[in-house]
Parts: C-alpha cells; structure tokens; sequence
C-alpha cells in the first residue's frame, strides 16, 4: 500500500483477485475487447484475459489505475515463479504473473469440467 493511501489521501491501489475483477478492468482499459476468461497472478497485480476469438489482453494494475495492452502467445514464456510476457511496451515493460504455470494458461478459456459423481467401491463377491 502506498504512503498517501495509508494516511488517507488519495484512492487505495487497485489489485485484481477475481476473473470478474479482471474482465472489468480489460473492459475499462482497452474499450472494445470482449474478455471473458483470466489467468491472475498470485499477487493481484495483473491477468492475461482472452477473448472468444483466442485473443489475449494483459491487465496490469498499478497504483489506483489499470493499465491494458493487447499481447501475442509468442510473449508468453514459462519462468521459475510463473509466467513472463514481454510486452515491448515502454509503460508496462516485462509483467510476470506470479505462481501461474503452463497449465494455468493453457486452460485459460476452456470450458470447466463436468462434475461428476464420487465413485463407490463394491466389494468383490467371495469365491466358492
């Protein structure tokens, strides 16, 4: 939290926790992309968001404000702690989403599972 925050000036800074949270802010950010997936990072700092054309947005919070740029899959490499996208853009620079791995990404946009019921286990008859 930053000092003007904690003495009561200013806004709190604005952090992302939910895939809601994040489709909100790419909606605000980049006016025009659809998200309606995310990938967050541990820390509530940025999301990868898609769109239903397979799409991806990074949503970078900082301070009070979000920040959004639209990125392309070969900005995506795996790092030991997450995930790293090299935006090439001077104003977000490199972002990695903390704690995320591979498969985080690669289910980003994909359906859930079905539930399903708990298995019981039937105990063999006896042989005769």
């Amino acid at each position: 939290m930053r000092l003007g925050a904690l003495l009561g000036f200013g806004r709190a800074e604005r952090l992302i926790h939910t895939v809601d949270e994040a489709i909100e802010a790419v909606a605000e950010a980049l006016p025009g992309f659809a998200a309606f997936d995310a990938a967050i990072g541990d820390d509530g700092r940025a999301a990868l968001t898609i769109d239903a054309t397979g799409r991806l947005a990074l949503v970078v919070a900082r301070g009070a404000r979000v920040r959004a740029r639209e990125v392309d899959w070969p900005m995506l490499r795996l790092i030991d702690g997450g995930v790293l996208i090299e935006t090439r853009d001077r104003r977000l620079g490199a972002v990695v989403l903390n704690r995320l791995t591979a498969i985080d990404i690669r289910r980003l946009g994909m359906p859930p599972l079905p539930q399903r019921e708990a298995a019981e286990i039937v105990p063999e008859p006896a042989a005769a």
